[in-house]
């Protein structure tokens, strides 16, 4: 057994520090799998929201390891050895599982920006489908009593109303620029709601791409400097 000196801090304080980092770390992976289960592999907006759901619990990962590793050799039990060496590996592990989700996150967006783009088309055309098809009767309606005719159909409980136009192709221009404005207003609001989905869905994806570069890199480096817990030791 190799003598370590342990500082002044004293082994009690060394001890409280680890339990917060391995409880931090337990915390967190408990979490994650709460997410990650079940999974539904293939489908981009889960997997999209699962990859920023994880990023933005990050900080009680990041925060962990150095608990756990705080102090190196000083003031540790002998089960800590495996569990060290356990969480040194950990740590490269995630950070390559962060490093690759970096590109899979920006192609998922551009299929959420789709699917959610493509439902307000849906929508949009679904608003202005009846008034079209009003919109190509009226147009081909020419004479009076076509004009009529097309306006009964429309509005059966008015046939009186209808009865008593005296100007059946006025009423016509007039609800053809009516439908004409609804149809460009509904149009100018799906086109906003696109931009609105987009850039609120690149904007999620900018955070969390930066935050799992960043975090990535730091668990890159914690691997780096715990390399003493993967050579393992006699305590």
């Amino acid at each position: 057994m190799q003598d370590f000196q342990i500082p002044a801090m004293g082994r009690q304080t060394f001890s409280l520090i680890r339990i917060l980092g391995y409880c931090s770390l337990i915390l967190f992976l408990l979490d994650t799998c709460s997410i990650v289960l079940p999974p539904k592999f293939t489908d981009s907006v889960w997997e999209l929201n699962t990859y920023g759901q994880i990023v933005e619990r990050v900080p009680l990962l990041l925060f962990s390891f150095p608990f756990i590793f705080f102090g190196e050799y000083s003031a540790r039990v002998k089960w800590e050895q495996i569990a060290t060496k356990i969480a040194s590996w950990l740590t490269i592990g995630m950070a390559i599982l962060f490093f690759l989700n970096i590109p899979l996150g920006i192609v998922n967006t551009f299929r959420v920006q789709d699917i959610r783009q493509g439902d307000v088309i849906a929508k949009a055309a679904q608003q202005n489908g009846p008034v079209q098809e009003v919109a190509e009767r009226l147009s081909k309606a020419q004479s009076d009593s076509e004009i009529k005719n097309v306006l009964r159909s429309i509005n059966p409980q008015q046939q009186a109303a209808v009865a008593q136009i005296s100007n059946p192709q006025e009423v016509k221009k007039k609800i053809l620029e009516e439908i004409s404005t609804s149809i460009t207003k509904t149009q100018a609001q799906a086109d906003e709601s696109k931009r609105l989905i987009s850039s609120s869905i690149w904007k999620d994806t900018v955070k969390w791409s930066f935050g799992a570069l960043l975090s990535g890199l730091f668990l890159l480096y914690i691997w780096m400097q715990s390399k003493w817990a993967r050579v393992g030791i006699d305590y």
